[in-house]
Formats: structure tokens, sequence, C-alpha cells
């Protein structure tokens, strides 16, 4: 032996630095989508009971100011009475925003005109309690200008190419959208979809901001 590295030792330490560098990037990819776990868990918010003021006219039906809004920007909430849970609405369905909340679909209309407005959530992370809903439970959206409160009248579970979400609707409709089976580690293959009609509607007298 004279010291000098063999063709052996230097495939060995090529496999040791492998290893090491799939370590540290498996370490890194975990981290990171562990914070944007743990973020999308911290977006939903227990909902405190709101009083019931009587009901009032639907806003007017003019373009909302929704149309004008950047992706990204922060449209409303969506509440959850029957789990007391309260999320962010978010303008798109990017990751960007699904991480941080419900993501509205660009295309899809909003509260305040006659039309279809679609929303979509991750199921592991702010839809995490979805299954637990019924036909029959409430949602609630707010916005700067009213509290518009749902009836869900039907649940299904559909492929997760379907399209038939995203078409129009006669009627005022809330459609909301999240991955299917829920507890499935890995992707999933289908998708829950709730859809809602409007009950009623309480009008701010005076809209935030």
């Amino acid at each position: 032996m004279n010291g000098k590295p063999t063709r052996f030792s230097w495939g060995r330490r090529a496999a040791q630095w492998a290893a090491l560098w799939a370590i540290v990037v498996g370490a890194a990819t975990a981290g990171w989508n562990g914070y944007w776990y743990t973020v999308g868990r911290m977006a939903v918010k227990r909902d405190a009971p709101q009083p019931s003021p009587p009901p009032t006219a639907p806003p007017p039906t003019e373009r909302s100011t929704q149309k004008d809004a950047p992706l990204g920007a922060r449209l409303g909430e969506l509440a959850i009475p029957k789990l007391g849970a309260v999320i962010p609405v978010y303008e798109g369905v990017r990751e960007q925003e699904l991480r941080r909340g419900v993501g509205h679909y660009p295309a899809s209309d909003w509260p305040g005109e006659k039309g279809h407005v679609v929303l979509s959530g991750h199921r592991d992370t702010v839809f995490r309690r979805f299954g637990e809903l019924k036909i029959g439970d409430a949602l609630v959206i707010r916005t700067d200008r009213a509290a518009i409160h749902y009836r869900i009248v039907n649940i299904r579970i559909v492929d997760d190419d379907d399209r038939t979400v995203l078409v129009d609707k006669a009627r005022p409709t809330l459609t909301v959208t999240t991955c299917y089976p829920f507890r499935l580690i890995g992707r999933a293959p289908k998708r829950c979809i709730v859809t809602a009609r409007p009950v009623r509607v309480e009008a701010l007298a005076f809209p935030r901001g």
C-alpha cells in the first residue's frame, strides 16, 4: 500500500457525500413543507359567536371590487359555524394562496354578483375537518360590506379532473372544493364538492375601510 487513494476509496467517499447531500436536501424539504403546513393550520381561527341582526336585502349586483383584485389579495373570510372556524379568503388558487387560507377562483363570481362563487382549500390544513359537514349546515362569507349566509344543499365526490364544478349557475351558488379522501397520505385522486345556496344577507351599516 503506497497511501494513495484507490478507486474503491474514492467511490466510497463519493457515496458518503451523496448520502449526506440527500439527508440535507431531505431535511430542508421537510422543514419547508412543515413550515407551510403550520402556516395553513394557523390560518384557521376560532370563530366567536356573531350577533344576528335582521336579514336585509342583498347588496346591489353591480360588478364587485373583487373583479379588480390582484392575485394574492385578501377578499374576506369564510366562516364555518359548525366547526367554529373562520378562514381568510384570497384571490387565486395558486399554492401561494392555498398555503395561507382559502383560494377564490378568479374566473368565478363573488358575493354581490348574480353568479357562481367557487372557493378551494387544502384538506390537510384549512379544511382538515371538512368531512364533518352535512347537508343543511351553514357557511358564511364575510366581506367588508356584508355577511352572506349559505346553507349546504349538496355534497358529492368527483374525479380530480372533473371541471363541472366551474360551470355557470342559473342562480347564486357557493361551491367549495377540496381534495378527497381527507385522511389519505399522498396525492388524492378525488375531490369533495360542497354546494350551498344563499339564505340571507346581513349588510354592514358602515362598510369597513
